[in-house]
């Protein structure tokens, strides 16, 4: 109740302010209703009614013994307040999704190595991205190249002995390429295969500049039936791993209406699925750097190894590596086993993945 000045007390100065958030709340919910589907907002303010019957009887019961409020209105306050809280329940993990975008970013390192002979200039890469990540990539790899260094590209070699085993194995009975390339699409990024054909007449016109350092599907192929002799338990996990992957894409139907309904047109579903995608890759792929993968000894240990011992026997002393930026903790370390001189000389951060710019302004005439 009000106090003799007439004034609100703290329980209803509290009240008010409670009230005032959700309505805040319940106004930067309505975009992402509204944009989910025509009858997601009806959905949530008829269960907001449904719910609020027996909560306004039961709040009447305990709080309201004396029966001063109607139960009507009871049911309309109730109602009012679950809506609110509904809506911004139904809205919050997509703001949650934005907000990790945005204050804890997915960052890749571009780290200067050295051990006083040779200095490697180690760019880390995504496969998707933001446009402004590949530009700014771009455009210190052609530096680089101003320098005299030599790029080292990331990008298993095909081979017909050992294709299969990486499409079965590696890439889950599909194509990755294509895979990354639909992603890129539905969460508004941009392919790092798409970026780096601008790089193409460069490459034509000066290939030992430019090298495909990385293994083939054979040598891959050969590494992981080496590693499955020497221990079964290992073969048995991949297979595993294999196994549920296929299950999962079987199953994706989940996934498909998703991609559908980001691409069906509608401007509203594809800045909503860009956000959820967004924000899901920046949480599954600092969640893997935390993680071994089960094929972890082929994809990473092995290719690590093999990219430190082409540098070390690479008779440049300056070379530039475009690699995931998963591989530079395992490419120091192979480094170092073979000269314990290498040195991180500095480190740079990137921020790899972030919302797409949109600009719109007035047309002249």
């Amino acid at each position: 109740m009000n106090d003799d000045s007439g004034r609100l007390n703290l329980g209803q100065r509290i009240a008010t302010v409670i009230w005032f958030l959700f309505g805040a709340g319940f106004l930067l919910a309505l975009p992402v209703l509204l944009g989910l589907h025509p009858l997601v907002l009806p959905g949530v303010l008829a269960l907001a009614a449904l719910v609020a019957a027996p909560a306004a009887w039961l709040e009447r019961l305990i709080f309201d013994r004396a029966r001063r409020r109607s139960l009507l209105r009871a049911w309309i306050r109730c109602a009012l307040a679950l809506a609110f809280a509904f809506s911004i329940l139904a809205a919050a993990p997509l703001y949650a999704l934005a907000i990790v975008v945005g204050l804890d970013p997915l960052l890749a390192p571009q780290a200067v190595l050295s051990n006083g002979k040779k200095t490697v200039l180690f760019q880390g890469a995504v496969h998707v991205g933001s446009e402004p990540f590949y530009k700014a990539m771009i455009y210190d790899l052609e530096h680089a190249l101003s320098d005299g260094y030599v790029i080292y590209y990331e990008g298993v070699r095909p081979d017909p002995a050992g294709d299969a085993f990486f499409r079965d194995v590696v890439a889950g009975g599909g194509s990755l390429n294509d895979e990354y390339k639909a992603m890129s699409k539905v969460c508004g990024l941009t392919f790092q295969g798409d970026y780096f054909q601008l790089l193409k007449p460069q490459i034509l016109e000066h290939p030992d500049r430019h090298v495909a350092a990385d293994v083939t599907t054979l040598q891959l192929k050969q590494e992981y039936e080496r590693l499955a002799a020497a221990d079964p338990a290992f073969a048995k996990k991949v297979q595993a791993s294999v196994e549920e992957t296929r299950r999962d894409k079987k199953d994706a139907g989940a996934m498909t209406q998703f991609f559908a309904w980001a691409q069906d047109g509608d401007p509203r579903h594809q800045s909503l699925a860009g956000v959820t995608c967004r924000g899901a890759m920046t949480l599954l792929l600092k969640a893997k750097g935390e993680k071994p993968a089960v094929l972890d000894p082929v994809i990473l240990d092995f290719r690590n190894r093999q990219l430190a011992a082409r540098i070390e026997a690479a008779p440049q002393d300056r070379i530039y590596v475009n690699y995931g930026a998963e591989h530079l903790k395992g490419l120091l370390a192979e480094l170092r086993k073979a000269d314990p001189h290498w040195k991180v000389r500095s480190v740079k951060w990137m921020r790899a993945m972030q919302a797409p710019e949109t600009l719109r302004g007035e047309t002249i005439e």
